[in-house]
């Protein structure tokens, strides 16, 4: 059974991390002759702590992300927006850093709040984390963003690993970033839709897999495919349908997600209200029809989809 709950990303790092305006793998270095470009913003409202030591951060920026999050840079040595922003990161001697990621929260009464959806710390990513921040300011460039966060991680790599602590108020400037020009576009939409709490949109890849004792058919909004796409915008809402039983036409567990939605899954929805038909699962058109509730989110799944089995690796 696939159901996305908190699960924990690991990205090995060499002497550099994936940088914003890509988020692709870049070629920076470590050390040299270089010296940090920006201009230090102590973090006094912000304790961070390294296999529990204490390391003061010099400066902390924030920017609007490709994928519309907002993303908060954190160093103990004054970096600048230009070292922090595009495709390449060079990490200093003796630097200390770690991101976060900060996006809207889709809530079950259809409003928004900020919500921690990612942190990085030397080669680790922890995805989906889902916590609600206290938060202000949106990224602008030259304007402040603060975020309220309490969170540990680990190293990616290397023994022991070291564990970072951070509990505080992370206090950014904004950085200004060009946009992407080479963003892929979305997948062209099906007839079929999901809406959440109000926030409808049409879904652009489903994806069937009958192959497993449990059955699951998985709706997308977003950029994904069977073969990952460079920077292809995630899905915004999506949900998972699993069959516990081959033989039985009832969906047995609705899970949702999605990059403005925290995951959940739920078996105790009222299974008479969604159905997929024809039956028994195929590749091809499906039509599926729901008006059901998932812990607390009013959610809808109308129309038709074409549902396609991804060859395996």
């Amino acid at each position: 059974m696939r159901t996305p709950l908190l699960i924990a990303l690991v990205l090995v790092s060499t002497a550099c991390k994936d940088k914003e305006s890509g988020g692709k793998p870049s070629a920076g270095r470590r050390g040299g002759d270089h010296k940090p470009t920006g201009t230090p913003r102590p973090q006094a409202k912000l304790t961070v702590t390294v296999d529990g030591k204490p390391v003061p951060m010099a400066t902390a920026l924030a920017w609007k992300s490709w994928d519309g999050q907002i993303r908060l840079e954190v160093s103990s040595v004054p970096v600048g927006c230009d070292e922090v922003t595009g495709d390449m990161r060079r990490i200093h001697d003796g630097e200390v850093n770690f991101h976060v990621h900060i996006a809207n929260a889709l809530q079950p009464d259809g409003t928004q709040k900020p919500m921690l959806s990612e942190t990085w710390f030397d080669g680790m990513s922890r995805v989906q984390l889902r916590a609600l921040v206290p938060s202000t300011g949106d990224g602008s460039p030259g304007q402040p963003t603060t975020a309220d966060v309490e969170f540990e991680s680990e190293s990616a790599g290397g023994e022991p690993r070291k564990k970072l602590v951070v509990k505080g108020t992370i206090d950014a400037l904004g950085c200004a970033v060009e946009p992407r020009k080479d963003l892929p576009p979305l997948p062209p939409p099906m007839a079929g839709t999901i809406e959440i709490a109000g926030k409808k949109l049409p879904i652009r890849f489903a994806k069937l897999d009958v192959s497993r004792e449990w059955p699951s058919l998985e709706l997308y909004t977003g950029g994904e495919a069977c073969k990952p796409v460079a920077y292809a915008p995630s899905s915004e809402l999506r949900v998972y349908l699993t069959w516990f039983d081959k033989a039985k036409p009832e969906v047995s567990q609705i899970a949702i997600g999605g990059s403005i939605l925290g995951d959940a899954a739920d078996q105790t929805f009222d299974k008479a209200k969604l159905t997929v038909t024809p039956m028994p699962l195929a590749p091809g058109e499906l039509e599926i029809a729901g008006d059901i509730v998932v812990n607390n989110y009013p959610v809808k799944l109308a129309g038709k989809v074409t549902a396609v089995v991804c060859p395996k690796d």
